[in-house]
């Protein structure tokens, strides 16, 4: 009995030995000795961490070795990244901080890069692109409902300005179109008329004299 129980415990024990060497070395296959190191370095990290997927052209490639500030910029956070062997990082490409939807874990996104462009070396700095960062979102939203409120009151003041003036305006037309406004200009139009009428004979007599003169004036260089 004891010897049978052995035999279990044996088994038992070899196959849990068993399991953890399949499991190291096909981890070890995958992201192991086919890993290629990369560094990024980014003023913002946005959460990232060791384990943080990397992605290649949205395709997971590998993962987040180490983040840390960076030793000869502390205004820069230095990731190192560990990529599947094989993934044709070129100087093209470009890293940034992203995720895969609203709601995912951050990841760090390479482009695909240029075809023509050369392959990166282990170890190569991959450009990056800094992301926004919430922080920096909520601060320009915040100064563009400022700058929006700024506008709507100066808005209202011109709005309150041209109503004035509009209602300046129907006053004079209303002074103008009025009674009196109406019978002195009929009466200015009908002294006109009045003029006219009493000057037409003088008009008419000059007219005639200088008919005559012209005709004289004429015989004259005639002569």
């Amino acid at each position: 009995m004891k010897n049978t129980e052995a035999k279990v415990g044996a088994l038992v024990v070899l196959s849990v030995i068993i399991l953890c060497a399949t499991v190291y070395f096909v981890g070890n296959a995958q992201y192991g000795r086919t890993r290629t190191p990369y560094r990024v370095r980014l003023r913002y990290a946005g959460g990232l961490a060791p384990g943080t997927d990397v992605l290649f052209g949205g395709i997971t490639v590998g993962k987040v070795k180490a983040v840390k500030p960076d030793s000869t910029d502390p205004t820069l956070i230095e990731v190192s990244l560990e990529i599947k062997d094989g993934t044709p990082v070129n100087a093209k490409s470009v890293a940034k901080l992203g995720s895969v939807s609203l709601m995912s874990a951050p990841v760090v996104s390479i482009t695909t890069g240029s075809n023509d462009a050369p392959r990166l070396q282990a170890g190569a700095l991959i450009p990056s692109q800094e992301t926004v960062s919430m922080d920096d979102m909520q601060r320009q939203i915040a100064a563009i409902a400022q700058s929006a409120q700024g506008l709507i009151a100066s808005l209202q003041v011109d709005l309150n300005n041209i109503t004035g003036d509009a209602r300046q305006v129907l006053a004079n037309v209303n002074d103008l179109t009025g009674d009196t406004n109406r019978r002195h200009v009929a009466n200015v139009l009908a002294n006109t008329d009045a003029t006219i009428a009493q000057a037409r004979p003088r008009i008419d007599q000059i007219t005639a004299n200088f008919e005559v003169l012209s005709q004289q004036a004429n015989q004259v260089m005639a002569k």
